[in-house]
């Protein structure tokens, strides 16, 4: 924001640049960010008396003295009582203002509109590791999105059109985006950001200019891509907007050495794969998951002309929830996962509830562009897990589909020995706490697996508890102290057991009388240990995301002055994700100092 006093003289070394805010992460989480720090000032426009909006929000909008921006208002306030799918009140309210009546199948124009201030202008960076847009650029091109074009438009666009869009349409719409809105001077691609530190504050005066780099809290730090020259800012905030999906989730290590996980990459290897045959038959690839992105998998299969082998768990809800009219592609995939082997559908084999045990490589051809291990033809034995028989096939490609999780390696920070988290550590346990230790099993169980459960009916609820939920009985560890199975044991002191913590060093304490964990040494900083609603837990966009204030998306178990927003939040949709801007713009203006 522009600096109404007098500038000092304060300067900083060469190497260090110096930025009210960085914003890490270029994809639409960090360009809607970019937007509004640029000085883009969002006000309420005249609500149109036939419009069906919520009568309480309609009440609480005409309360807003004419020509004051949201910047100014409660937001928490107007957002109070409305219902949708994103848990976060703003970017409900944001939805409801720039959507209004979307849910009702009405497209109606938006309720804001926007306005360039100069004195509203935060100066900032956004840093990105590939071009603005983020993972939309990773994708299959032919992959078309789950929402609909209206709700993938960004501020100030009017939402329009009601088809699904393909990946790179939204890719170059991102691309587009930064120079419409004339924001390219603050967006630096080709980033890989290693680490967000806080400077340590001396006990002398601050200076008098509340926007002097030495006032600065934070130390960002990464290398040019292209270059690898290092680079440094230091910032008074920093707004996380890494998306949710920069890790895919992945099968035991043998498993995955022969496996690819990008939609974009296995996409490559099925073009590679298209004028190869097995005595006439199409090629044969395997597909490992339940869930969309697995439905992507079997589609680009089968319009590849080659045969999917499908092996999954029971079809995931949110296939079933998808209208044949709009998903017909989606719907297939779910129609022939819910036949199983009877349902005899071309080019199509589906296995479920079946495990991989054993991935044998049967040739090792040099293939341009395309792993050796991940292209050649592979023997793979899958167990039946309800009646433990064992089947061979033969593939060519492995395409593993199990979901993703965010990367915060970046994370790794100075400042979380001074939050007082008191959590055990990940892997070890208080044995003076088995009661509690079952109860947080039994609610993790069903809270992460109720999809699972729900496809397992027939079976009793006590077996399904004897089966997953007693940790003893499966890792066969019942006396030890650890829920790893092969965690080394150790004694305890039968007078210090009900006082002392076995705890891992996931975070850098400054003690170093901390008791530590002989579990084996691991690196948590990448899961984003000790952010999420569960502190004990990894980061994760759906069942775990970074626990944040409600009304500035500031995060809880972080220094003052770090944001989150995005997938990161829940906000798993692009609609939301300007709500989330709003609310930490909006707090950095009514927080100036």
């Amino acid at each position: 924001m522009k600096d109404s006093m007098k500038s000092c003289q304060h300067a900083l070394s060469d190497d260090v640049v110096y930025k009210e805010v960085v914003v890490i992460g270029n994809g639409p989480s960090g360009m809607v960010t970019s937007f509004m720090l640029a000085g883009n000032v969002p006000y309420l426009k005249e609500i149109p008396d036939d419009l069906p909006i919520d009568e309480m929000l309609r009440a609480r909008l005409s309360n807003i003295p004419r020509g004051q921006s949201l910047y100014e208002t409660d937001l928490l306030e107007l957002a109070e009582g409305l219902e949708g799918r994103s848990q976060n009140p703003i970017p409900l309210l944001m939805d409801n203002l720039l959507r209004p009546c979307a849910d009702m199948g009405i497209q109606a124009d938006p309720l804001i509109e926007w306005k360039y201030d100069v004195e509203k202008q935060i100066d900032h960076i956004v840093l990105g590791r590939g071009p603005p847009g983020g993972s939309w650029h990773t994708f299959p091109p032919s992959v078309r999105t789950l929402s609909p074009a209206a709700w993938l438009s960004l501020p100030p666009h009017a939402p329009t059109g009601t088809a699904r869009l393909s990946a790179r349409a939204v890719a170059k719409y991102c691309r587009r985006y930064v120079h419409a809105c004339k924001l390219q001077k603050f967006f630096r691609s080709g980033v890989t950001v290693t680490s967000v530190t806080r400077i340590p504050q001396s006990d002398t005066p601050r200076c008098h200019n509340t926007h002097c780099p030495l006032n600065a809290q934070f130390c960002v730090q990464g290398f040019d891509s292209a270059s690898c020259r290092p680079l440094r800012y230091v910032c008074a905030r920093v707004v996380v907007a890494a998306g949710g999906g920069a890790r895919p989730r992945t099968l035991s290590r043998a498993v995955a050495a022969h496996s690819l996980h990008a939609l974009a990459t296995f996409e490559r290897a099925l073009h590679a794969l298209r004028n190869t045959a097995v005595d006439g038959a199409p090629p044969r690839v395997l597909v490992v998951g339940s869930g969309v992105s697995a439905a992507d998998g079997v589609w680009l299969a089968q319009q590849g002309g080659l045969h999917a082998a499908h092996l999954h768990r029971a079809p995931a809800d949110a296939l079933a929830r998808l209208d044949p009219s709009a998903y017909p592609d989606y719907c297939q995939v779910y129609r022939m996962m819910c036949d199983g082997p009877s349902g005899n559908h071309k080019n199509y084999t589906p296995y479920p509830h079946h495990t991989i045990v054993d991935v044998t490589p049967l040739d090792t051809r040099h293939t341009d562009d395309i792993d050796d291990y991940a292209l050649c033809p592979k023997r793979v034995k899958l167990l039946d897990l309800n009646t433990n028989e064992i089947t061979e096939i033969q593939v060519y490609v492995i395409g593993v589909f199990i979901g993703s999780k965010p990367d915060l390696f970046f994370l790794q920070t100075n400042y979380l020995d001074c939050i007082d988290i008191k959590i055990d550590c990940t892997k070890c346990i208080d044995e003076s706490k088995p009661t509690n230790r079952k109860i947080e099993e039994k609610q993790c169980f069903l809270k992460n697996h109720w999809h699972y459960l729900k496809s397992m009916l027939g079976q009793s609820i006590q077996s399904c508890k004897s089966r997953y939920l007693n940790y003893s009985e499966i890792n066969g560890n019942s006396d030890t102290k650890c829920v790893i199975p092969d965690c080394n044991k150790r004694t305890v002191d039968i007078n210090e057991k009900n006082n002392v913590m076995d705890k891992c060093e996931i975070i850098p304490y400054s003690d170093d009388d901390k008791v530590q964990c002989t579990c084996e040494t691991v690196n948590p900083y990448s899961s984003g240990l000790g952010f999420g609603l569960d502190p004990k837990k990894p980061v994760d966009g759906r069942s775990n995301p970074i626990a944040v204030d409600k009304s500035s998306h500031e995060i809880l178990n972080g220094p003052e002055g770090m944001y989150a927003l995005g997938p990161l939040t829940a906000d798993n949709f692009v609609r939301f994700i300007p709500g989330g801007a709003l609310a930490l713009v909006t707090h950095m203006h009514q927080n100036k100092h």
